[in-house]
């Protein structure tokens, strides 16, 4: 299996890698917290260790340049976005969150696709 090239490491890029990390980073400490304090813990379980697995991937494939990777990161904002549709108490803060991961995966989406 053949590994592509580290991206280059533009500013625009490290800040969308920053944005991904801090929000996944941040969701999953966010349902960790969950966990202990509302009456669902089997559902907060299972967002803390979707989270968790996005940070790891955010953390170690993506940073090397691993296309798999940034296709894969779409399942966070995805994931994000549509617990807001069914509980609008929760949707501006997910809907946010999902925004800026987005945001995150589009900025270095260059570093991904670019021709050699």
């Amino acid at each position: 299996m053949s590994i592509s090239p580290m991206p280059a490491m533009t500013s625009r890029y490290k800040f969308g890698w920053i944005l991904l990390l801090i929000s996944a980073g941040l969701m999953t400490l966010n349902h960790a917290i969950l966990i202990l304090v509302l009456d669902e813990p089997v559902l907060f379980t299972g967002f803390a260790f979707f989270n968790l697995y996005a940070f790891i991937v955010i953390y170690l494939p993506f940073r090397r340049g691993e296309k798999w990777a940034w296709v894969a990161t779409w399942l966070l904002p995805i994931g994000l976005a549509l617990p807001a549709f069914n509980d609008l108490s929760i949707g501006a803060l997910y809907l946010g969150v999902a925004g800026v991961c987005a945001l995150g995966l589009l900025l270095t989406m260059p570093a991904f696709f670019r021709k050699k």
